[in-house]
């Protein structure tokens, strides 16, 4: 019997193209699948598809902007015109590739694939890594054959789809442990802001420092390869400055809090890790999904939410100190963690596969 074609598509940022990958990686060590991928030529897939020894489609494709300005309104025209060009890209990719099933985890690189999908009838999954689903899922969740969700709460937003609690896959290598060094008598508290590092935290945490008020606090500090420079010099003493960091499960296991934004793929890595935290939600995140992750933590007090606007240094130190210098309250936040259930996501999501390779 003839390999089964799979065309994944997801991407744009880590949080939608990394648990594509965590899905390849998984579904490849069980069966024998041929993979394509179609992802942006702007996404983080344009310097990590090819490491993946596939063929693959990147295409010029942005997210609308929902902002009235006359810049972004031309800005529109122009992604409706890279839509147009686009579409018929990928139907030749399709014709191709002959996919048997398309797998998407979401993002805008991933609507010009389903709708090609949707139009020549191959059967497509779909990951939403959100508590409120992204628009790409809404569209396209009611024809999926299932929707896996990776917070159960997004199922009340998908009433109509086939909807299949998974939680989210998480693509962390297995590393060597590594020792920091900062000083064994304060916490230490590691601050990032996903893959490119967000502006926002690096310029309040820089404030911070420069005032002596986080003196009191170890940080680990993964501040994004484009911040780098003009960073760098704030290292010193018990503040360790990393552009990028490829060994995060052994970081994790060295810090005792997070500083970060509440993207899906973060709220994931504190539950494996258990890491009790303090969550900035980026506020123009798209439907505002990082407050619901965020507060889905907070509501199972695993974690303190402050949003973009209420942050400030004597707010944000303020909680770092009530959470950092009192044991029994970390202790607490760390056992919450037992209530919120954690599920075997990629057998969920390859078992399913598996079980329906040719019904789908």
């Amino acid at each position: 019997m003839s390999k089964m074609n799979i065309l994944l598509c997801g991407g744009g940022t880590g949080g939608h193209y990394y648990p594509l990958m965590a899905i390849k990686k998984d579904l490849y060590s069980k069966s024998d699948f041929n993979f394509s991928y179609v992802g942006a030529k702007k996404g983080i897939e344009n310097s990590k598809i090819e490491n993946e020894n596939i063929e693959y489609k990147l295409i010029t494709i942005s997210g609308l902007n929902r902002k009235l300005t006359f810049k972004l309104i031309l800005k529109n025209l122009k992604l409706f015109i890279n839509i147009i060009f686009g579409f018929f890209s990928v139907v030749i990719f399709f014709i191709k590739q002959k996919p048997n099933l398309v797998i998407s985890t979401g993002g805008y690189s991933s609507f010009l694939p389903l709708m090609v999908a949707k139009i020549l009838r191959v059967p497509y999954l779909l990951h939403e890594q959100n508590s409120y689903p992204g628009i790409v899922t809404k569209i396209f969740s009611k024809k999926a054959k299932a929707v896996f969700l990776g917070f159960k709460n997004a199922e009340k937003f998908l009433k109509e789809s086939n909807n299949i609690y998974s939680g989210n896959p998480i693509l962390i290598s297995s590393t060597k442990n590594i020792t920091l060094n900062v000083s064994e008598n304060q916490k230490t508290l590691l601050v990032f802001g996903g893959s490119q590092g967000s502006k926002f935290l690096n310029e309040k945490i820089k404030i911070a420092l420069e005032s002596g008020s986080l003196d009191f606090i170890n940080i680990v500090w993964i501040v994004g390869k484009n911040n780098y420079e003009s960073l760098k010099h704030l290292e010193r003493k018990n503040i360790i400055i990393y552009d990028y960091c490829n060994q995060m499960s052994a970081i994790y296991q060295n810090v005792d809090l997070v500083l970060s934004r509440a993207g899906a793929m973060t709220i994931a890595e504190l539950i494996k890790f258990k890491k009790p935290s303090i969550l900035v939600p980026f506020k123009y995140s798209s439907e505002n999904h990082q407050h619901y992750n965020a507060k889905y933590l907070q509501d199972n007090l695993c974690s303190k939410l402050i949003e973009e606007d209420n942050f400030n240094e004597d707010v944000f130190v303020s909680t770092l100190k009530n959470l950092s210098q009192n044991d029994r309250i970390l202790d607490s936040m760390k056992s919450n963690f037992k209530n919120i259930a954690i599920p075997d996501t990629l057998s969920i999501i390859s078992n399913f596969i598996l079980e329906k390779k040719y019904a789908l």
